[in-house]
This record gives structure tokens, C-alpha cells and sequence, in this order.
């Protein structure tokens, strides 16, 4: 057989098998149309189950997102020393201190560090209300570090010693308005026993390290917070990574450095970069749990599916009959009843796409994240439709294919 020869043969079977298909569709459409009510009452069982998996996955997805653009907003390139020694144990001798700061800069993997120590102190409106505030005790690296922004004025510079200077975050400042005073530079607030002077005030959205709120504290000189304190024991150093290298190498320097100068403390060192590899670990098994969910809606509407191809296997027996005996072969039959399972499915599909996305998009602005559309959602939710629609179509449509056609006729 020549090469045109067996292109025009494929090009045949090929037109031959799309005739084949588009002729099941048709009598899908026809018997799908005529058993209207029990076809809608089907597709709805499929439509909610595919709008849940896709919207529980992309909502997943989203929520993976958002949690892990908080932890990336702490620095990809800044670690956090802590000392995790017991209160006696690290008292006696070896304490985290300004001097380990100023150490750990000298490390090859370390460019800066940034000392921070914080209580809660009393604080002073101009109204005469009192509340609580966190004192945090900062240097002048804390505003490189953190990329603090600043709505007004500067932040502490390292020439501010133990002057009783502050930097107030943006809800301290928005007190200070409601209660009639005015946050500007070189106003006195009361903090305990302390007058301080205003020399900056925080932008809305300025972040801090892990744990420390800056939005609704007080910054300070580190020296006036450790003197507050009676205590040059820090809550904590973050720390710059020199570019290109991985926190893991810095991590294991960190370490060997307080080994030397500080063998009786445990010291752990913390990275926003493990935070974000565990917490994709947790949002993937939590995705697996989520389509889980999702997955039992579906296999219910697989079930409506069935039943409703049994009853009209059950209702079209004299059609059944009528096509075998004209020629029919089971087959035909048997693809007949499994494009209309098929088609069902794949609409049910499509509509439940559509709603599970108009659900996601509804989800993400009321909680206020940045909706995304999860293209391989969408194709799981639509590719599943398909392979529930031949797995619970495939038993009704063998139990009409095996439909004897006498028996079928005699019962009319």
C-alpha cells in the first residue's frame, strides 16, 4: 500500500470514528432532553459536587498563597537568633546580648544585625485613658532590616543613645488623635515612668520580626529598652544574610559561633524561608484534604447519576428493544447509554466550574486576598466529571445493552 493509499485509510477511520461520536452525542442530547426533570435533578447532584472540588482546591490554593506571601514579607534573606535556654540555666552564665550582635556580624555569612528586646509598659493618652502597650528595643539596622516605612519624621539613628527618644506605630498614632492630640514630631508621651519624644511615626503596614507587632508598639533606643529591663538579655538578633547564600550554611556558622562564645546556651535559629517550605508542606496536605471532602459530593452525584440512567434503562425498554431488533448490536447500545452518562457529566462539569470560580472570586473579596485562577483545578474538576460519567454510566449502560429484545418487546 502506497503512502497516499494509508493516508487516505486513517483520514477515513478518523472521519468514520468522529461520525460515530457525534452521532452518540446527538441521541444522548435526544434521550437526555427527553427525561428533562430527572436529567436536571442528575446534573445538579454532578454540578455540586465539581464546584466544590474546584472551589475548596482554588480557595487551598489561594489561602497557600496568601500564608505564604506573610511569611516572604519577613525577609527571604533574614534569620532570627533566639535563645531557647532555661530562664536559671541562661541567667547563670551565658546570656544573648548587644555583644553577640556585634559578633555575628563579623560571620562571613552575616552582612547585618539587628538587636531587638521589647516589654509592655503603661501608656498615657492625652485624655487621661491608660493601655498597654509593647516597648520594643531597637537599633538604627532594625529599619534596613525590616524595610520600615515612615509616615512621618526618622526613625532611631545610632547616635540617639539612651535618649528617651520614640518611633510610634500607626495605631498608637491614630490613638493619640481620637483622644483630641496630635502625633506630631516632638510631642512628649508618657511611657511607665518615662517621658519619651515622638521623633518618628510608622507607616500604616510596616512589619517587624516574628512576634512583634511594631504597628501597635513604641520603638526605643535598645539601650533605654535594656536599662527599662535591668537586663542586657535580648529577646532576640535578626540577621542579613550576605547575598547567595542559603540559610542553612548561615544557620550552621550561627551555631558554631555560640558554640565557641557561648557553649551552655541553646540557641535556635529560625528562617522565614523554612517557615515557607513547611507551610506549602501543610497547605499540600491540606489541599489532599480538601479535594477528599470535595471528592465524597462527587462520588454522591455519581450515585444520582446511576440511578437516574437505571430508571431510563428501566423506562426505554421498549425502545431498547424496538433498536435491537432493527440491528442494533449491544454495543451501540451500551455506547448510547454511556454518552448520555458521559455528556451529563461533562455539562454538569462545565456549569460546575463556572459556579466553583464565581465561588472563589466571591471568597477572595470578602476576605480580602488576591483571587487566582487555578487552571489545573478547573481540569481535575472537568476530567473527574468525564471519569464519574463512564464509571456510573457504565453499569446501566451494560444493563441496557444486555436487555434481551423480545423480552423487551413482549413487555410492552
Amino acid at each position: 500500500m502506497t503512502a497516499s493509499a494509508e493516508h487516505a485509510s486513517r483520514t477515513s477511520m478518523l472521519q468514520a470514528l468522529g461520525g460515530m461520536v457525534i452521532g452518540h452525542a446527538k441521541d444522548a442530547m435526544k434521550g437526555l432532553v427527553s427525561n428533562m426533570q430527572r436529567s436536571v435533578l442528575a446534573l445538579a447532584g454532578i454540578v455540586i459536587g465539581i464546584a466544590s472540588v474546584i472551589a475548596l482546591l482554588t480557595v487551598g490554593n489561594i489561602a497557600r498563597n496568601e500564608a505564604i506571601k506573610q511569611f516572604e514579607a519577613l525577609g527571604t534573606d533574614l534569620v532570627s537568633v533566639f535563645d531557647t535556654s532555661e530562664r536559671s540555666e541562661a541567667r547563670k552564665k551565658d546570656i544573648l546580648d548587644t555583644g553577640d550582635a556585634v559578633g555575628l556580624v563579623g560571620l562571613s555569612t552575616i552582612t547585618a544585625a539587628s538587636p531587638y528586646a521589647f516589654d509592655s509598659v503603661e501608656f498615657v493618652v492625652g485624655n487621661g485613658a491608660r493601655r498597654t502597650v509593647r516597648r520594643v528595643g531597637v537599633s538604627a539596622a532594625f529599619a534596613e532590616l525590616h524595610d520600615v516605612v515612615l509616615a512621618a519624621g526618622r526613625f532611631i539613628s545610632p547616635f540617639d543613645g539612651r535618649r528617651l527618644f520614640a518611633v510610634i506605630g500607626s495605631e498608637v498614632a491614630s490613638e493619640m488623635r481620637e483622644a483630641g492630640i496630635a502625633p506630631d514630631i516632638g510631642t512628649n508621651i508618657r511611657l511607665g515612668d518615662s517621658i519619651f519624644t515622638i521623633v518618628g511615626v510608622l507607616a500604616p503596614g510596616t512589619s517587624g520580626p516574628q512576634g512583634v507587632r511594631v504597628e501597635g508598639s513604641v520603638l526605643v533606643p535598645i539601650e533605654v529598652a535594656l536599662r527599662a529591663l535591668g537586663s542586657r538579655e535580648l529577646l532576640g538578633i535578626t540577621l542579613r544574610l550576605e547575598p547567595g547564600i542559603h540559610y542553612l550554611t548561615a544557620t550552621s556558622e550561627i551555631q558554631a559561633y555560640f558554640k565557641r562564645t557561648a557553649p551552655a546556651m541553646r540557641v535556635r535559629v529560625q528562617s522565614p524561608v523554612r517557615l515557607v517550605e513547611q507551610m506549602e508542606k501543610q497547605m499540600r496536605l491540606f489541599a489532599v484534604l480538601l479535594g477528599a471532602v470535595a471528592g465524597i459530593a462527587l462520588v454522591v452525584g455519581g450515585f444520582g447519576i446511576m440511578n437516574a440512567m437505571l430508571a431510563s434503562v428501566t423506562e426505554r425498554r421498549t425502545e431498547i428493544g424496538i433498536r435491537r431488533a432493527l440491528g442494533a448490536r449491544q454495543r451501540d447500545i451500551q455506547f448510547q447509554f454511556l454518552a448520555e452518562s458521559s455528556v451529563l457529566c461533562v455539562l454538569g462539569g462545565l456549569i460546575g466550574a463556572a459556579l466553583g470560580i464565581g465561588a472563589t472570586l466571591i471568597i477572595s473579596a470578602v476576605v480580602g486576598w488576591t483571587w487566582l485562577f487555578s487552571a489545573g483545578a478547573v481540569v481535575l474538576g472537568v476530567a473527574t466529571a468525564i471519569v464519574v460519567g463512564l464509571v456510573f454510566g457504565y453499569f446501566p449502560a451494560r444493563q441496557a445493552a444486555r436487555l434481551d429484545p423480545i423480552a423487551a418487546l413482549r413487555d410492552t
